[in-house]
């Protein structure tokens, strides 16, 4: 069964990072705030998934 190639795509984006990717880039969002606004903002780019990665910040 051979296979076929899809032109189907799904985009995901990992508005946080990955890692310790926080600490090496001021832009990367820290607050709830500046993560959601991230997150909307991918999404009105045509993100159909956000994944983020959640420290145990003292909010």
């Amino acid at each position: 069964m051979p296979l076929e190639m899809s032109r189907e795509v799904f985009i995901t984006c990992a508005v946080t990072g990955a890692g310790s990717t926080q600490d090496r880039s001021p832009h990367v969002p820290r607050s709830p705030k500046a993560i959601a606004d991230a997150a909307i903002n991918a999404a009105k780019a045509g993100a159909a998934i956000v994944h983020c990665h959640t420290p145990s910040w003292p909010w």
